[in-house]
């Protein structure tokens, strides 16, 4: 396997890069420690690794293609790309935490009686649910499913749904 120098480099198919041999010979001469310009003889000039300037719009990042484009006569730069910040993973509450803060609410008996009236799953409420679950994980089974349970308990509770997200946001998430 020939080792390469990733600083210098030359476009290939695509303007993907092929970079430059560590070790080549050129013209009868043998380079074992070869120079900018003794990659420049053979046609790899230097490859920038400087991240683009400009700061990526709120929600989006730059992602390093697998392309270049000639940097002026400095050589060649990486091609960036904006693209969507993946969304956050969802948030986990262990159920100790999440009992808790129903304990130290006023809501509790009326949140007991809600969970204790939908099943989640046959012949399991959302109440046995909460009880025996390692964690409540936000959006479980699906989003429908996941908002029509907590738009239920706003109305169960005599609250509205900013409330119930304002409580669940208070409540310390695992991880």
């Amino acid at each position: 396997m020939t080792k390469v120098n990733r600083n210098y480099c030359k476009p290939g198919a695509d303007m993907k890069p092929v970079f430059a041999p560590t070790v080549f010979r050129y013209n009868g001469k043998d380079y074992w420690h070869p120079e900018k310009e003794d990659f420049a003889l053979v046609g790899y000039l230097p490859l920038s690794p400087d991240y683009p300037v400009d700061p990526a719009p709120d929600g989006q990042h730059w992602d390093r293609t697998d392309k270049i484009e000639p940097n002026g006569d400095a050589g060649y730069k990486w091609v960036y790309v904006l693209v969507d910040n993946p969304p956050p993973p969802p948030r986990r509450w262990t159920r100790l935490d999440i009992l808790t803060a129903l304990g130290e609410s006023d809501m509790f008996d009326a949140a007991f009686a809600y969970l204790n009236s939908i099943e989640v799953k046959p012949h399991i409420t959302a109440w046995l649910g909460l009880n025996t679950a390692n964690y409540i994980e936000e959006g479980y089974p699906d989003a429908e499913k996941w908002n029509a349970l907590l738009d239920g308990a706003a109305q169960a509770l005599g609250k509205t749904r900013e409330e119930i997200d304002a409580f669940l946001a208070a409540i310390p998430t695992e991880g």
